[in-house]
């Protein structure tokens, strides 16, 4: 990567800033006389998409191009003359800009970073259009692949085709055959069909004579379950009246067992509410003892860990107590000190 170089003048003079004013402004002027000549030469247009027309022109093979009448040569023409305008539209507005910001930076600044940073910008992007160039040059080389592999399956269809088109053929011929078969086969059905209703009509009047003997023979069974059902109905009726009978006396016998068995469970319910009531209050004295028993419980808990706190402390001192005894002992401490040694050692006297 390039460093930045940035190239800073001393103060120039009065005239010299008249000159570079004047240079500046004589630019701007002939960039201005410029675009005015571009628009006399040119037709300005508003289609906006012509870089994406011109574009797929581009991509168009030669044989493509070939179909194309005097009007739309025309047109394809116009369009790249409009480009052309656009293009150069753009260039004037953009060197424009670049002498406006180098004039406010030389008056300012006397310095050319304006240009320096176009410079770096400029390259940046020649950088960015050549990988997008070699990915543009990429994917043609694929589409040319692409285009040759359709190419070869177009080959392939077409012979696939002419081989679908004889089969279709041989199924032509094939189903006329089957036509003339079935032709024949319906003369034959037709005709076995005939002598079949023939044959089926004798079987109907012999079974019609079946039938009508069948319901004689029902007619007459008809006439005697009337009789049997007649009867059937006196006796019916007469079980039925004696039913009702019985009815009425159970439904008596029901009202009055149901007034007794009201009476016996009212008096149940009266025993149950002064039971429930017992159990109410026995349950009240059963929380008062149960709270009672409970607080005697965690009371003697608490005297029984006291208790034992109290023996593991006396437990612990009387150890302490006789480890130092037994220190007092091998070290020959305190009251546990031989008498020799008491009376050599003197006390000291200040010097």
């Amino acid at each position: 990567m390039a460093e930045k170089q940035v190239y800073n003048l001393s103060k120039p003079s009065p005239s010299e800033m008249a000159a570079l004013s004047t240079i500046f402004e004589d630019c701007t002027n002939a960039l201005v006389i410029y675009r005015e000549t571009l628009k006399k030469v040119f037709k300005q247009s508003e289609n906006t998409t012509v870089p994406y027309v011109l574009y797929e022109l581009q991509n168009l093979e030669t044989t493509d191009k070939e179909i194309f009448n005097e009007d739309m040569k025309k047109m394809i023409k116009d369009i790249q003359e409009q480009a052309t305008y656009t293009k150069l539209q753009n260039d004037s507005l953009y060197v424009r800009s670049i002498i406006e910001k180098l004039k406010e930076e030389i008056r300012e600044s006397c310095s050319f970073d304006v240009l320096t940073k176009e410079i770096e910008r400029i390259v940046k992007r020649r950088k960015e259009e050549e990988t997008l160039f070699e990915k543009c040059t990429s994917m043609k080389k694929t589409a040319m692949e692409l285009r040759q592999t359709l190419a070869n399956e177009k080959m392939s269809n077409e012979v696939e085709r002419t081989r679908l088109r004889n089969i279709l053929l041989d199924l032509k011929n094939e189903n006329e055959k089957q036509k003339i078969v079935s032709d024949v086969e319906y003369k034959y059905l037709c005709k076995w069909n005939k002598a079949k209703c023939q044959q089926n009509l004798i079987k109907c009047e012999e079974e019609w004579k079946r039938l009508t003997k069948f319901y004689d023979d029902l007619h007459k069974r008809e006439k005697i379950q009337q009789l049997i059902s007649k009867q059937l109905i006196t006796f019916l009726m007469h079980d039925i009246k004696c039913i009702e009978e019985k009815i009425e006396e159970w439904q008596k016998r029901y009202d009055r067992e149901k007034k007794m068995y009201e009476e016996e469970i009212r008096e149940v319910n009266i025993e149950i509410e002064t039971r429930q009531k017992d159990i109410a209050e026995l349950s009240q004295e059963y929380d008062k003892k149960q709270k009672f028993i409970d607080t005697y419980l965690a009371e003697k808990e608490a005297m029984k860990k006291q208790k034992e706190h109290e023996q593991h402390v006396r437990g612990c001192a009387i150890r302490i107590q006789a480890w130092w005894r037994g220190v007092m002992v091998r070290r020959k401490l305190g009251p546990y000190r031989p008498e020799e040694k008491k009376k050599k050692r003197q006390p000291k006297t200040k010097k």
